[in-house]
């Protein structure tokens, strides 16, 4: 689209015209670019961290219960 339009500038030999629209096309293009770390940071919420969190106690709740399983199945084994 830039391309067209500083081409269709030169054509009718307007160069001011060619200014404008390079002007306006680089302006555009600018405009468009953000920062990926921002982005980022920007889309975190407190409610995506709440439940990263819950999620890990979760999962390290589950791993404690399983190493102490079989240590009380054999207390409660012993006792019967």
């Amino acid at each position: 689209m830039l391309k067209n339009s500083v081409n269709l500038a030169r054509k009718y030999g307007s160069k001011a015209l060619a200014l404008v629209a390079l002007g306006a096309g680089s302006a555009s293009v600018f405009a468009q670019e953000t920062n990926p770390i921002i982005t980022l940071l920007n889309s975190i919420t407190l409610t995506g961290v709440a439940a990263a969190i819950a999620a890990l106690a979760l999962i390290i709740v589950a791993i404690a219960l399983t190493m102490k399983g079989p240590d009380v199945a054999k207390r409660i084994i012993r006792k019967v």
